[in-house]
């Protein structure tokens, strides 16, 4: 234990600053004969972390320790004046682990230490790493318990903060330790400038002047007077024509006969006559610093605005200093510092989609913007962990306080609205930049052919063929991974610039797992686009994976078949999702109908899996390669 008396020096400190200090009891944990205790020091209603203590007088001190080295920190830019406070051991340096609680506490996460002793760089063992929130960060080692701590800690803030500048850090730390001091410091203000503005008031005054115009009798009686003789309480009440009003109490007699006036007034205020008897009483002379009180209401308002109580101007000047730190941090956008040649290329309900050229690489990505949610994570981890040259490639995510703005004449209202939202926040998805042309454009591209000249053209069947072989691949991969897409449709599925099919979009991926309940519900939610959902999905029936099965089925018909209106299709759909599909298409594909229709089947189990189906279809595109072969061979011999 240290030799400070740190909660002397805490205590001296909060004196000196005018602070108001407490401690509060967080806890205690462990048997009787070795209990642990914790505690936290408050000041000025703002909690500082925690201190832990074989009892609870160490454990005070180590919340004293914690608290007061925080406030320096705050103040070390600012003043020099806690010099006398603080001590040679106690330096004014940056302090992780204060930062990381106030990280916790401003943004409301579970902070967890994940502790052990093992071998580690430079004969170091004790090992230490965070999860704040669900996230998991690195781990560190250090000589004793706190020296890892503090290491981890300061990794959780590089990580965090390690790609904004120092300005921009200096300002969000400013803004994440003192929002609640601010809004404490605001309430009590408040409450000061009512309590001031009372007090300033002359209500015996304002009850002379009513008596003289009503020529009416007054006169305070003293009702009681308590307490000790060092800190009397005084109670008067006001009789009025004998009327007796509320009895008001206050320190001293010249107190007490002000709030006994103010209570008659209130009271007085309610009679009909009150405007008629007293016209305008702000010119009786009684009030002071511009101040009358309404007739119709309990409010007090200034009749000079130009000069209202110094109270009020800090009140509203710490409200105006929140406001332009809030607006200076979302100023800066990582975003818009790393990217540049912004165009946007898609926009819906999920949010909107970015075309940008990395700075530094020098490379153009796909950046899509959504709002942050818990959900919204679950695509980027799917993405994050998937890594196949079918399924669009993820690179990168971070946090934004706002949506960037796209200022066009259409988009610039929706834009400017995300971002006025100041306790929203947005989740930037860097990936793969794929072409804008997606396999719907490509199948409507094929549909405006003659469908006879379409027959005739062996070029769409060979292309749909290898098109559909990358994207069982792609599935292949998804499923293998024990996840189930769900929202498998021709707009989904995009072309990288060298034409290899990506799988895109996994908004609504879930996994499969078997012995999970709440997993099991989440896999007979209605998710998906309902016509390329399975029976069982549009049912809500429990599905597995080969609800991607299904759709691949239904996909691999659009590939093939030429349907020239949206009105056609909608005749057919039913009868093709049934696996009852036109005759001629039967005649012209007759190996690929068997395939579809096995991918079409009402059981899930009889459905075949991505793995077969690659299989088979390789195996086919081999034979009509073959085919075509031997097709310009007889042409040449002839």
């Amino acid at each position: 234990m240290d030799s400070i008396n740190y909660v002397a020096r805490l205590n001296e400190y909060a004196q000196k600053e005018r602070l108001e200090l407490r401690y509060e009891e967080v806890g205690c944990v462990g048997p009787d004969h070795i209990r642990t205790f914790t505690l936290k020091a408050v000041v000025n209603g703002k909690p500082y972390p925690e201190g832990v203590g074989k009892n609870k007088k160490e454990a005070k001190q180590s919340a004293a320790k914690y608290a007061l080295t925080c406030l320096l920190d705050e103040t070390s830019v600012s003043t020099g004046s806690v010099a006398e406070v603080s001590s040679p051991q106690v330096q004014v340096k940056t302090n992780y682990m204060c930062w990381l609680n106030e990280y916790g506490q401003s943004n409301r996460l579970m902070i967890r230490a994940v502790e052990k002793i093992t071998p580690g760089p430079n004969n170091l063992s004790q090992y230490c790493r965070f999860v704040v929130g669900d996230k998991e960060f690195p781990a560190a080692f250090g000589k004793t318990k706190k020296e890892a701590r503090e290491e981890a800690a300061r990794l959780v803030h590089h990580e965090i903060l390690g790609n904004e500048t120092l300005d921009v850090r200096t300002v969000k730390c400013f803004i994440s330790y003192n929002i609640l001091s601010f809004s404490n410091r605001a309430k009590r203000l408040s409450l000061q400038s009512e309590d001031s503005i009372l007090t300033e008031t002359n209500f015996v005054g304002l009850v002379n002047s009513y008596c003289q115009k009503t020529r009416s009798t007054c006169a305070f009686v003293e009702e009681n007077r308590s307490g000790p003789s060092h800190n009397p309480i005084f109670s008067y009440k006001l009789l009025i024509n004998k009327v007796q009003y509320s009895v008001g109490e206050g320190k001293s007699v010249k107190d007490a006969k002000q709030n006994a006036a103010r209570l008659a007034l209130s009271a007085l205020k309610e009679r009909s006559d009150w405007d008629s008897k007293v016209p305008i009483l702000k010119d009786s002379g009684h009030t002071k610093s511009g101040l009358v009180i309404s007739a119709t209401s309990e409010s007090i308002v200034f009749m000079d605005p130009s000069n209202p109580p110094k109270d009020q101007v800090c009140y509203l000047f710490l409200l105006l200093l929140f406001f332009l730190c809030r607006t200076c941090c979302n100023g800066f956008s990582r975003f818009e510092t790393d990217y540049k040649s912004i165009q946007q290329l898609d926009k819906g309900a999920f949010g909107r989609v970015f075309k940008a050229k990395h700075k530094l690489e020098g490379k153009y990505y796909a950046v899509k913007i959504v709002r942050y949610k818990e959900k919204t994570l679950e695509e980027v981890k799917v993405l994050s962990e998937l890594n196949h040259c079918n399924i669009v490639r993820y690179h990168s995510c971070w946090l934004e306080d706002t949506a960037y703005s796209w200022d066009t004449s259409t988009d610039s209202s929706s834009a400017s609205q995300s971002s006025i939202d100041l306790s929203m926040k947005y989740l930037y998805i860097q990936m793969e930049l794929c072409e804008i042309k997606t396999l719907r454009i490509w199948i409507d591209e094929k549909n405006i052919q003659n469908p006879k000249k379409s027959l005739r053209d062996s070029r769409r069947r060979d292309e749909s063929v290898d098109i559909m072989v990358q994207m069982v691949s792609g599935v292949k991969h998804i499923h293998s991974n024990m996840l189930i897409h769900r929202d498998l449709k021709p707009a989904n599925i995009m072309f990288s610039r060298n034409g290899t099919v990506k799988i895109g979009d996994f908004g609504l991926v879930t996994s499969e797992i078997e012995d999970d309940a709440e997993n099991q519900k989440e896999r007979r939610g209605y998710k998906g686009t309902p016509p390329y959902m399975a029976p069982e999905q549009k049912e809500r029936r429990l599905y597995d994976r080969k609800v991607d099965i299904f759709a691949l089925g239904l996909i691999f018909f659009e590939l093939l078949w030429n349907i020239p209106t949206i009105h056609e299709k909608e005749k057919m759909w039913t009868d093709v999702r049934n696996q009852k599909l036109p005759q001629p298409f039967l005649y012209h594909f007759s190996q690929e109908s068997q395939m579809i229709k096995s991918m079409l089947c009402g059981k899930p189990e009889e459905r075949p899996e991505a793995s077969k189906i690659k299989t088979d279809l390789e195996q086919h595109k081999h034979l009509l390669a073959e085919l075509k072969t031997k097709q310009l061979h007889c042409r040449t011999v002839i």
